[in-house]
């Protein structure tokens, strides 16, 4: 299991032993669970030491984001030319609570315009939530995806927004390109 999860306040909300799990970890721990990323060609490979599985996606022109305060294992990558965005975590699969579970937290939190046609299906080996969201008289695609393999679970949120003139990016088609592979 990793040591961290979500940023401290989130676990630790939410654990009861947490001055057990804060003395069980070092800084060694924080490292063994901060993301790493690292180009190959025409791919971004994502992984967190502490995991048993990386993550592989596209490039395309990719600017990683400021992380903002967030998760130790949390990534985000913007690309302005296509105006495709992909966030997301790296977190022990004992946390994954089921699709419906994660998107009703989501909802609970959400203060902008509220989703629409919300569906829910499977894609390859993940469960994908497709919405939109009315973002300045545009209707924005999203999709959040869950995966659980090898004792980890990842959780991606792809978007793409409106661009003048041209259509939005296929998000289904990106996490369909985007690979999930136990390490060795």
């Amino acid at each position: 299991d990793f040591c961290l999860s979500r940023g401290l306040g989130d676990v630790y909300k939410r654990q009861v032993t947490s001055i057990i799990l804060m003395l069980g970890c070092s800084s060694h721990s924080v490292k063994e669970s901060s993301i790493t990323a690292r180009e190959l060609g025409n791919s971004i490979e994502l992984t967190v030491p502490a995991s048993k599985v990386k993550m592989t996606i596209p490039k395309l022109e990719f600017v990683k984001q400021n992380n903002s305060g967030n998760s130790y294992r949390y990534f985000y990558y913007w690309d302005t030319n296509e105006q495709l965005g992909i966030s997301g975590w790296f977190e022990p699969q004992s946390l994954y609570k089921g699709a419906q579970f994660h998107w009703e937290q989501f909802l609970a939190k959400w203060k902008g315009n509220q989703p629409t046609n919300v569906t829910f299906e499977k894609l390859n080996n993940w469960e994908v939530i497709r919405y939109n969201i009315d973002v300045q008289g545009c209707s924005q695609s999203n999709a959040k995806a869950f995966r659980v393999q090898n004792e980890t679970w990842l959780e991606i949120h792809v978007s793409s927004f409106c661009k003048d003139g041209s259509e939005q990016a296929d998000i289904i088609d990106f996490i369909q390109k985007i690979s999930v592979e136990n390490k060795l």
